[in-house]
Order: C-alpha cells, then sequence, then structure tokens
C-alpha cells in the first residue's frame, strides 16, 4: 500500500466512541460537563455511542444529545440500551454488554471503523468487563480513561506477565445463553406481583424470597420500617398462595386493649364476662383455614406474647366461656422494630421469636432503592389521573426533586407527597414548585444521644459510609458526593475504616 493510500485510509476512517452514562455524566443542567463531554472536547469521533443500563439515564441522554447538536454539530449520538438491573453483578453487567457490544458491530461493522471505549463513566463492574471484552477478543478498541488531574490516557496492558484471555465457541454459547436467561429473569420478576412496584435489587430479592416461601406454612416476619409495604407482601405471601380464598385477617398489635386481648384474639361466649352481650369470634377463629397478619408484633407486652405463643404451639384456642378449638392457619408477622435487639434488651420473648421467624423478609427504606422513587411516583400519579379523568405527568426537574428527598414515611408518604402534587398542579405538567415535602421533617435535626453515649469514630461514621455504598450501589464516586467528599478521600477514609486505623478529623 502506498504512503497516498495510508493517508486516504487514514482520513476516511470512522472513529466511533463507546460509553457508558455514568453518574459524572448527568449534571449537564447543573453546569458539569462529565467524562463524555470531556473526552469530546479533546478527541474527534464520528459516531458516539450512548449505553444505559436504566431508563433513568435516557433524559441525560437527551442532555448529552442536545449539547453534541450545539457543540459537535457533525458528531452522530446513538442511545444503546445494555440492560443490567443490578449494575455490580458481573453474571448480569457482562452478557449485557456483550450484546450490546455485538449490536454496534452488526450495525457498523469493522471494516474501515476505529473504535474507542471510554473506561471512565459507569460503575467498576462495567470497567472490568469492558477490558475483559477487549483483551477476550469481542472487539478490537482503544482504552481510554480520563481525569481532571491526567486528562485523556490510553489504556495499555503491555507487561509480560499480564495474563492472556482465551475464547471459545463454547464461551460465547453460554454467554449467549445466560444473558438470555437474565432478561427473561429481569422480566418475569418485575412483572410478577404487580403490587409490589419497583426494579431495585432488594425488591427483586424480596420477589425471589415470596417465590420460595408463598407454598409453604410457615411464620413468616417482614421487617421494615412504617411505610415500605410490610402488609403488602402479607397480602401477596396469602392472596398467591394455596389458601387464597380463605380469609386473611390484619391486626395492628399496637392497637389490642390489654383487658380485652383473650376475647379480641380467641373470642368469648356471650355472658361469659359484664359486657359479652353476644358471641364473639377472634381473629384466630376469624382466620381458620386462611392467614393471621400480625402487624407491629412487638408492641404486644410480655402477659400477652406468652398467651400468643402457647396458641401458636398448640394450635388450639380456648375463647372465654367455651370449650378449646383447634385452628389451622398461618401465621404472618411484621415489625419497624429490630426483634433481635428486642430480645437482646429482654424486650420480646426469645421462644415466641423463634416460634414467629422462621423466615425472614426484610423491606429497605425507600431512600435506599435509587429510581424505585420515580416508578413508584409515576404509578400513584397514573392512578389519580384515571380517577380524576385528568392526565398529569411531572416534570424531569420534579423528578429530580423527588429523589433527593429522604422519605421517612417511604412509600406511603411518597403516595401523599404524588396526591397533593397533583392536586397542587394548575398545568397538565407537574412542577417542582408543585412538590411539597411534609413541613414535620425540618425537625429532622433533633438528634438524641442516648445515656450511654455514641461511639462517633467507631461507629456512627462508618455508618454513614456504607450507607452511601449502599445507596450508590458500590459506586465509590457516588458515594463521595453523597457525603460531600472527594472520590479520592472518600476512597482514603473507606480504606483506613476497613482496616480499622480511621480517626475522625473535624477539618
Amino acid at each position: 500500500m502506498t504512503k497516498i493510500s495510508l493517508i486516504y485510509r487514514w482520513i476516511i476512517m470512522k472513529k466511533i466512541l463507546i460509553s457508558f452514562i455514568g453518574n459524572n455524566d448527568c449534571l449537564l443542567r447543573e453546569g458539569k460537563e462529565g467524562a463524555i463531554i470531556s473526552i469530546l472536547k479533546e478527541r474527534n469521533f464520528d459516531i458516539l455511542y450512548l449505553l444505559y443500563n436504566d431508563n433513568r439515564y435516557l433524559q441525560y441522554a437527551s442532555d448529552i444529545l442536545i449539547y453534541c447538536k450545539k457543540h459537535f454539530p457533525n458528531l452522530t449520538v446513538r442511545y444503546l440500551e445494555a440492560e443490567a438491573f443490578n449494575p455490580i453483578d458481573y453474571n448480569i453487567v457482562y452478557p449485557s454488554m456483550v450484546a450490546a457490544v455485538n449490536n454496534i458491530l452488526n450495525e457498523e461493522g469493522t471494516k474501515d471503523v476505529e473504535y474507542t471505549i471510554s473506561l471512565t463513566s459507569g460503575t467498576p463492574t462495567m470497567h472490568s468487563c469492558w477490558i475483559l471484552i477487549v483483551l477476550g477478543g469481542i472487539i478490537q478498541a482503544k482504552l481510554i480513561q480520563t481525569s481532571k488531574e491526567a486528562g485523556i490516557q490510553e489504556v495499555n496492558f503491555s507487561l509480560d506477565d499480564f495474563p492472556q484471555i482465551v475464547t471459545d465457541k463454547q464461551l460465547k454459547i453460554e454467554l449467549t445463553k445466560k444473558d438470555r436467561e437474565n432478561k427473561l429473569l429481569r422480566k418475569s420478576l418485575t412483572t410478577k406481583y404487580p403490587e409490589l412496584i419497583g426494579e431495585d435489587e432488594s425488591i427483586i430479592k424480596v420477589k425471589l424470597q415470596i417465590d420460595h416461601l408463598i407454598n409453604y406454612n410457615i411464620p413468616i416476619f417482614i421487617y421494615g420500617e412504617s411505610g415500605t409495604g410490610k402488609e403488602v407482601v402479607a397480602q401477596i405471601l396469602h392472596y398467591y398462595g394455596p389458601h387464597k380464598e380463605a380469609p386473611l385477617v390484619a391486626v395492628n398489635c399496637g392497637a389490642i386493649n390489654e383487658n380485652l386481648f383473650e376475647s379480641e384474639f380467641f373470642g368469648h361466649k356471650k355472658g361469659s364476662f359484664t359486657g359479652a352481650i353476644s358471641d364473639h369470634e377472634g381473629y384466630f377463629s376469624q382466620a381458620n383455614g386462611g392467614t393471621l397478619f400480625l402487624d407491629e408484633i412487638a408492641d404486644l407486652p410480655s402477659h400477652m406474647q406468652v398467651k400468643l405463643l402457647r396458641a401458636l404451639e398448640t394450635g388450639v384456642i380456648q375463647p372465654i366461656g367455651s370449650k378449646p378449638k383447634k385452628i389451622n392457619i398461618r401465621i404472618i408477622t411484621a415489625s419497624n422494630k429490630d426483634l433481635d435487639k428486642l430480645v437482646y434488651e429482654g424486650k420480646f420473648r426469645e421462644d415466641l421469636y423463634y416460634r414467629i421467624n422462621q423466615a425472614k423478609i426484610e423491606l429497605l427504606p425507600l431512600r435506599q432503592r435509587g429510581s424505585d422513587i420515580i416508578l413508584l411516583a409515576r404509578y400513584f400519579l397514573e392512578k389519580y389521573s384515571e380517577l380524576n379523568g385528568i392526565v398529569k405527568k411531572l416534570s424531569p426537574i420534579a423528578e429530580k426533586k423527588l429523589l433527593q428527598y429522604h422519605y421517612p414515611g417511604n412509600v406511603r408518604e411518597l403516595q401523599n407527597i404524588i396526591k397533593f402534587a397533583y392536586i397542587n398542579s394548575d398545568s397538565n405538567l407537574i412542577n417542582s414548585k408543585d412538590i411539597i415535602f411534609p413541613s414535620i421533617n425540618n425537625y429532622k435535626n433533633r438528634i438524641e444521644i442516648p445515656p450511654e453515649g455514641v461511639d462517633l469514630e467507631h461507629e456512627i461514621i462508618p455508618s454513614y459510609y456504607q450507607a452511601a455504598l449502599t445507596i450508590s450501589k458500590g459506586n465509590a464516586s457516588e458515594a463521595a458526593r453523597l457525603l460531600g467528599l472527594k472520590p479520592h478521600t472518600f476512597r482514603a477514609r473507606l480504606k483506613s475504616i476497613e482496616n480499622g486505623k480511621y480517626i475522625y478529623r473535624t477539618k
């Protein structure tokens, strides 16, 4: 090939950049450009493929598209889904990314095309998978990363002892199979039990637990803050189970009068005590053949716990003034209090704890469920639109405001917020001003310190670091942002905490 032809071939070479949309690319509206825009300012490309693993990133992809039309008019921007509901699970992320890469290769080909992949945006799991994909030979591409300190750097693996990745036909078959299975599993779990709305990893886990437990008549304990949906889970366990045509009786244990406990739970005969003017069928008898759901079980006083335990162990109740009666019920309990702690403190009977807690389902607070906040908000908004005959939608700014709130009342509180936003809005588009949070939460900074004190250095501060990692699904940069720290500072302190050498400093 002549020198002229080489130059000509270089000129017509189509240059393509592939990148996930990371959290640092979602701040264009705030005037922060992020990694993708930084790369486009330094290097020229003909096509930009924006990969997203969740639909909530589409609004940010649109922002990038609008920016590029203005500043890079010759650049073509394309969106591509790389579905991964858990962005830190290699078994889910890798097959999804392989499928996305193959879609790009089928569309663009390999002749006269130069591919570049950015490692900066996305989760660390995605970064690792890009390396596996390139070194495994699935795509021939340059790997680059960018930072404020060093700018754009090409990533290479020139060490002689760097391990080589060998692929074969069987590996590709297994990856295709795994990708198909993951998509089918995700689809089945997100559409199953539609009463339990959400696509967060924690909700998928709850649905899997329900699948495993629903047909077994064992006591189940549901733990979660008030408003997280404990009764919804109890209803699913009953109405999707083998005894769905039998009664489901829900009881708030915190509202039971101590003097009427036996009458309320076990029933009584007419005339058995003063005021018993007729026969009364207790909760156990009402639920016979079905399910008895005891909400806020931790609020039962100790002497009530003894009587409840006896009935659960024997399967026999004795209504006041009547003969013993055999009952057959499924017990589901729930509480917003930590039963393990209460047992340790002697405030809840250990024998009753083991009797009701043979399987445990935990519901995370809404503030830890990420984009589920928007899914739930849209669901409630659709309900109110149908009820009132006027369709209203949330603006992107309103959705952003909803994501920034901490929801001490969880799903129940969100439902009320959306209801009032629907009423407050004077147009079909609900804006930020229509979202009003309860004023009671203005008192959230009233912190109570127990008499024994707190261990700020070894307990409180580390717990906030772990909470930030949980909310950000392991993304250290996003966790650092939540805590108002630089990413390198966050990583250094987290490492110190893990090594037991962290010392708290106010500055």
